[in-house]
């Protein structure tokens, strides 16, 4: 210690190079299966071994390694005798109790931060699953996981379309017509109902929409030339018998007016649907002011839900 503080250099002196080598040894066969010479030329090139080692000399570093408890596989590869650790006694382990603590925070805090964080939070697992190794810590991590069979290289891909509002082209599975190219002025990701929805101005009807992310194959095409869709635009006035400080607004929602026993509040959308859905979420608390067409639209659906309910 006291060389190394004086020099700031490592040596030979300074080392355990039995040690040392033992721990390269078993770095190497854990990463992929290696052959003696793979493990020499290894050694050969390492800035402070810088030597080949006996083939004798291997064969007590794989013994070592078994006497400590690892689990050495032999086997021939192209007709080259290689080595790999399949277990060993330094591995990560987790209870049951750790488990569901784990999977309790992450249900909390998933409904709280953003997606980025989010997906920060899928790697660092994913980097803990490798070491510990569990199928049952994994299947009840994927059960619980917001991003369950979502490409978390897609999500990373939406959302930078998503902030450059890329206008692109995506491959949907869509459950009524089969699997199709969209194109769409992309604009945010959002979790509606836990599942992940990507909110853009679609091309086909020229509206304002969602579309699942599970449903996303892959981004086809991201335009280099913007075109600017011709969107028509509905205002839905509404009543809410409810205290403002209880309402969350959206970005295409403000309040227009507020009265004793309501608020009124305006939404400007292009897609008929969502406005829907929004109003909907309200229940006999929503009151539609205008326009007329809408709302004898809305007292339509809610007439053939009822329908659905008391046929004779």
């Amino acid at each position: 210690m006291k060389e190394f503080l004086k020099t700031n250099t490592v040596t030979y002196n300074l080392m355990s190079f039995t040690g040392f080598k033992a721990l390269i040894v078993f770095s190497l066969l854990m990463e992929s299966p290696k052959s003696y010479e793979e493990v020499c030329e290894y050694f050969l090139n390492h800035p402070y071994i810088q030597e080949k080692i006996s083939i004798d000399t291997f064969r007590v570093y794989i013994t070592s390694l078994k006497m400590a408890g690892c689990q050495v596989k032999r086997e021939r590869i192209n007709k080259v005798s290689k080595y790999s650790i399949i277990s060993h006694p330094f591995e990560l382990s987790i209870t049951d109790e750790q488990t569901n603590s784990l999977l309790k925070i992450y249900k909390n805090i998933s409904k709280s931060i953003t997606i980025q964080e989010l997906i920060l939070f899928e790697e660092f697992i994913e980097k803990i699953a490798q070491y510990i190794k569990d199928e049952k810590f994994i299947n009840a991590y994927k059960k619980v996981s917001v991003f369950k069979d979502i490409n978390i290289k897609l999500i990373k891909e939406l959302l930078e379309c998503c902030d450059k509002k890329e206008q692109i082209v995506i491959k949907y599975n869509s459950p009524n017509s089969g699997k199709k190219n969209i194109e769409i002025i992309s604009d945010k990701l959002e979790f509606s109902n836990n599942k992940l929805y990507l909110y853009g101005t679609g091309f086909e009807y020229m509206q304002y929409g969602s579309f699942l992310v599970s449903r996303i194959d892959e981004i086809v095409e991201i335009k280099e030339i913007k075109t600017i869709p011709l969107v028509k635009e509905l205002k839905v006035g509404y009543a809410l018998t409810t205290n403002p400080k209880n309402v969350q607004l959206r970005e295409n929602e403000k309040i227009i007016q507020t009265n004793k026993d309501n608020i009124i509040i305006e939404i400007t959308s292009s897609n008929e649907f969502l406005t829907r859905q929004r109003l909907l979420e309200y229940g006999p608390e929503c009151t539609i002011l205008y326009p007329e067409s809408f709302k004898k639209d809305f007292v339509t659906y809610l007439e053939s839900m009822k329908a659905g309910y008391f046929n004779d």
